[in-house]
């Protein structure tokens, strides 16, 4: 510890851009201010507890003062005045301690010392420094010697035990120092010595491998010279054998034929080759082509599939919902047709989640990114409509849905509804299918610090072991074998909810035990939204949709090619009271909207003669229909063609089989708006 802490003294001031032999005598310098400051110390306290006057001990401390400050110097890079600072502080001891106490004391034997200091610290390049160090010491004896003549300073008295402890303390001081000098000298000298043995390996080294190649030079020389010998002979022999033999030349020219037919058949192979690779390529270029035309041949199979499937299944669901919800035949059904009815609206919406999964997938194998659209909504009537769709479901199987909202959190959120929406369909849907009869479902909205949120959906089903919870967030993977037997599904509602969470920013995590159950939680940031935005959500949109009242007197136009689609709304909108005209294509809709000028328009994009693009651009450009709020309800699912419908003027997109209690909030929604600028019109009139 003690060698340390003396290094890292010795070292003061040093750096990497000082030269070897200049940081050797910056550490000489550097340790004899050290230890000479650690001397005059101990001299200073032993001289005070002789003499019994501690006025040496506090000069002695000045001098220490002047040895550290030498250590200063250094740390600060004035190495040549540190060089010269030290021969001064060691020169003004002399002269102290030989006025001080006089002659007897022998202290100008410290010169010795003195003289030797300069030669081990000055380098060769400052000449003048180590000059002017060499003339302090014998400057300091001669004024001594003046001083012991002259007497011009009286000595200290002293009795003659005190003088001659005195002497013999300050001999053996001087002893030691020079002692330090000898043996920085000699250290100096055994680092001369191990540069020289260096320099001397290094020539020798280099005296042998300067040898090495001058044998080597010689062997080739050699070998040159008995190659020149041979070569000589050989081509003596060979013009001997051209003169006495010329088919040896005949020879020679039918070989080089002979290479030149091998080397053109080598370049026939060559251009083979890369014929064969270019048609390698070509066929590559066409299997790719051919793979991106089977893909997009899919995407547009999967697509005409669920437009086809989607219209059927909007009947099912429709006409299903329309009998759980009717006034006139409420409990009037005999329990057993209820549950059959029921069976049939879940078993819809299972289908119906099966096809949005497959939808999803297509798109995310063909590589399409979804835009996230953020939109302030009111949180707890999001989530209480989208348990109210999954009631009958739950119903079904006798499990209960609880819904928990944290009242720490905001009542309007920003967020992408449509992508939360499908992920907690999916969670649901998983919830209720591996859930027990007699057991809840428990759908939790959670505030999590200052910059998150969280939904949760928890069930009381058999668990996921540990070793698959991992699994189940891959494409069509299930905890094992048995689950599809037993429950069915695709294994994707998983694998699209963690890929939409990610998307919005945020994460998805489960926790399960076996026989315990298991909750999945989605942890989004949180997006306040501000006051602007709020108040045009207020605006927009009632604060329960559910209880807000049907609006009167309010004219509404379908435009909807399928009679059994006809048949479905035209039961919805009158259990609405709401009075609702049907066009049967797009020609004959846009006519009876010039006529009625209805308060909304509800229309289908595939319609015989004028299909829903060409209504929508018609009704945008007729002065008369462009404020009409345009609702289309389409068996399309595909996000690119929803956001192209929304861009060309439509107000809201909803895809079949279309949810009523949603289709319910987007009319009450628009035909309130529409009657809250008709009574502020009034007002200001």
């Amino acid at each position: 510890m003690i060698s340390h802490r003396f290094n890292n003294i010795k070292k003061t001031g040093l750096t990497a851009s000082v030269h070897e032999d200049d940081a050797r005598k910056i550490m000489v310098v550097n340790s004899f201010s050290f230890l000479t400051a650690l001397l005059c110390t101990f001299c200073g306290i032993s001289l005070s507890v002789i003499s019994g006057d501690w006025l040496i001990f506090y000069t002695a401390m000045g001098f220490v003062c002047g040895f550290l400050s030498i250590l200063w110097l250094n740390e600060k890079r004035r190495f040549a005045i540190a060089k010269f600072g030290l021969q001064f502080v060691f020169c003004s001891v002399m002269l102290y301690y030989g006025c001080v106490f006089g002659e007897s004391t022998q202290v100008h034997f410290l010169g010795l010392f003195l003289i030797g200091v300069p030669l081990l610290i000055c380098s060769r390049k400052e000449n003048a420094l180590r000059c002017l160090c060499l003339t302090l010491p014998l400057l300091t004896l001669f004024l001594l010697e003046t001083n012991y003549y002259y007497q011009v300073f009286t000595p200290m008295d002293m009795d003659r035990n005190t003088t001659y402890m005195f002497r013999w303390l300050i001999m053996t001081v001087v002893v030691i120092l020079n002692f330090m000098v000898i043996t920085f000298h000699q250290h100096n000298i055994n680092s001369l010595l191990k540069r020289l043995h260096r320099r001397n390996d290094s020539l020798r080294k280099r005296n042998e491998m300067v040898q090495r190649q001058e044998d080597a030079l010689k062997e080739a020389n050699r070998r040159l010279e008995n190659y020149n010998e041979m070569l000589e002979r050989e081509v003596e022999q060979r013009t001997r054998q051209l003169m006495d033999n010329n088919l040896v030349q005949e020879k020679m020219l039918t070989d080089l034929n002979t290479s030149l037919r091998r080397l053109k058949a080598k370049e026939d192979e060559l251009n083979e080759y890369v014929a064969s690779l270019e048609t390698v390529k070509a066929e590559l270029l066409h299997a790719r082509d051919e793979a991106e035309r089977a893909n997009a041949a899919k995407s547009s199979f999967l697509r005409e599939l669920s437009h086809e499937i989607r219209n059927p299944l909007n009947a099912i669901i429709g006409i299903s919902y329309l009998m759980l919800n009717d006034r006139h035949t409420h409990g009037e059904l005999p329990p057993g047709v209820v549950n059959y009815i029921e069976n049939i609206s879940t078993s819809g919406h299972n289908l119906l989640e099966i096809i949005n999964n497959v939808l999803e997938l297509a798109r995310i194998e063909a590589g399409k990114t979804d835009n996230i659209c953020q939109e302030p909504f009111v949180l707890r009537d999001w989530i209480y409509n989208i348990a109210g769709i999954y009631q009958h479901a739950a119903k079904v199987k006798n499990v209960s849905i609880h819904v928990q909202v944290d009242h720490k959190l905001p009542a309007q959120l920003l967020g992408d509804r449509v992508h939360l929406t499908q992920v907690v369909n999916n969670l649901l849907t998983n919830a209720i299918k591996f859930t027990p009869a007699g057991k809840k479902v428990t759908l939790s909205c959670f505030r999590q610090g200052a910059e998150a949120w969280c939904i949760r959906v928890t069930d009381e089903g058999e668990g996921i072991p540990g070793e698959k919870q991992a699994l189940i967030f891959k494409p069509f993977e299930q905890a094992d074998h048995t689950i599809h037997q037993r429950f069915g599904g695709t294994g994707l509602g998983l694998a699209i909810s963690k890929r939409f969470t990610e998307l919005l920013g945020g994460r998805i995590s489960v926790w399960s035990e076996p026989g315990a159950g298991t909750a999945f939680t989605v942890t989004l940031p949180l997006l306040q939204v501000n006051k602007t935005l709020s108040r045009a959500a207020a605006t927009v949109m009632p604060a329960n949709t559910e209880k807000a009242p049907v609006q009167t007197g309010k004219k509404i136009l379908l435009m909807e090619d399928s009679t059994v689609n006809q048949m479905v709304m035209q039961e919805f909108f009158s259990y609405m009271g709401l009075p609702l005209l049907i066009a049967g294509n797009g020609e004959e809709g846009l006519e009876m909207a010039r006529k009625h000028l209805p308060d909304m328009i509800i229309l289908d994009m595939h319609m015989p003669k004028l299909d829903g693009r060409d209504v929508i651009r018609a009704i945008r450009q007729d002065t008369l229909l462009q404020h009409v709020p345009v609702i289309v309800i389409s068996a399309d699912a595909f996000t690119e063609q929803r956001e192209q419908v929304l861009r060309e003027g439509v107000h809201e997109y909803l895809i079949k089989p279309v949810q009523f209690d949603e289709l319910r909030m987007v009319i009450d929604k628009y035909l309130h708006s529409s009657m809250l600028n008709e009574s502020l019109e009034a007002v200001t009139c």
